[in-house]
């Protein structure tokens, strides 16, 4: 306990420091996705706090995530990917190809959903930063929300069924919002 507290100390005399390596630790993720990425999240938001340490953990994982997609849409035709490709990484580039925001989007907000091998088969596959950003963002905004938010207090939100209600509603808005604001970016990319 005595540890935790000294931790919180630094975090509190060097604020911007700890909002930087937050920020840093959620970009790295994205390239070495055997980091924890809830661990980050939540540290982050505990460190500085719900709001800032989600901005933190959004603003390093959504930059990191979008990095890695322009460098496998850039390099995907070398040798190297053509070396891994086989008849399973064919099909599964050929279904993202197909996907929706729908999909995409859930599987940026699902925790349990390697999101590295998602954006690398999106770049390979040639999809356009039109269709990669929004189910991108808003899925990774909502998992980290409901993370730093349950995160926060794990043991009130099991224990009162309005925090529930609030989370699932929360799912479900940023899903709309996420397709809404899809639908506008691909209306003016085909204009």
């Amino acid at each position: 306990m005595e540890h935790i507290e000294t931790l919180f100390t630094l975090a509190r005399d060097n604020y911007i420091l700890v909002f930087i390596i937050g920020t840093f630790a959620s970009f790295l993720e994205s390239f070495i996705p055997a980091l924890p990425l809830m661990g980050i999240v939540i540290a982050n938001s505990m460190m500085l706090g719900w709001a800032v340490g989600l901005l933190a953990s959004v603003i390093g994982s959504c930059t990191g995530t979008y990095l890695l997609f322009l460098l496998s849409s850039k390099f995907g035709h070398l040798k190297i990917f053509k070396q891994i490709e086989n008849h399973k990484i064919e099909k599964a580039i050929k279904w993202v190809k197909e996907q929706e925001f729908a999909t995409l989007f859930i599987a940026y907000s699902c925790p349990f959903i390697p999101g590295c091998l998602v954006t690398l088969a999106c770049g390979i596959s040639e999809k356009d930063s039109y269709t990669f950003i929004p189910p991108m963002v808003s899925g990774k905004i909502l998992m980290f929300l409901v993370a730093s938010y349950i995160g926060n207090d794990l043991t009130g939100f099991l224990q009162s069924p309005m925090k529930i209600i609030f989370v699932s509603a929360l799912v479900i808005a940023s899903f709309l919002i996420g397709r809404k604001v899809n639908s506008r970016i691909e209306a003016k990319h085909n204009n």
